[in-house]
């Protein structure tokens, strides 16, 4: 069985974040489930990467990366990150951060905009966890919680 394409989409947009930004180094799934990368070094908000509510990421922070597209289906909504709770949760005992991103609706998913977000910042975006049986509870909101329109659709 294939991996899924919304994986793969993923995958591709964690890997040009991790090559564009090197004091992030890559977690596997097999060592840590619950985060994408790890600062190996003093990470500083920068035009190509701004911070909200922090200053400085500290090497040894936990950081999970989560994509969108900047719109998607016929209607051409706006993209939606979905975060899985037992993943936030995770990112709120480690003191973690999300690198958020919007990319394009292309194979290639080139990054439109990305943005460092701390975990506890996300609990005030509006939005419920939906139960599953299956899998952990998840969350879904669009790429406008995170990003203003002019940030993204320039």
């Amino acid at each position: 069985m294939g991996i899924a394409p919304s994986k793969r989409a993923g995958n591709t947009v964690e890997a040009t974040l991790l090559q564009r930004h090197p004091e992030l180094r890559y977690v596997s799934d097999e060592i840590a489930e619950h985060h994408d990368a790890v600062t190996v070094s003093l990470v500083a908000p920068s035009r190509q990467l701004p911070f909200v509510g922090i200053c400085l990421l500290e090497t040894g922070t936990v950081v999970e990366i989560k994509s969108a597209m900047i719109v998607y289906g016929e209607d051409q909504r706006r993209g939606r990150f979905l975060i899985r709770q037992s993943q936030h949760d995770h990112l709120l005992e480690e003191a973690g951060v999300y690198l958020f991103a919007v990319c394009a609706p292309t194979p290639a998913r080139d990054i439109i905009a990305a943005k460092i977000v701390p975990a506890t910042l996300v609990d005030e975006f509006d939005f419920s966890w939906i139960d599953r049986d299956a899998r952990s509870s998840y969350a879904q909101f669009a790429w406008s919680r995170v990003f203003s329109p002019d940030e993204v659709e320039r």
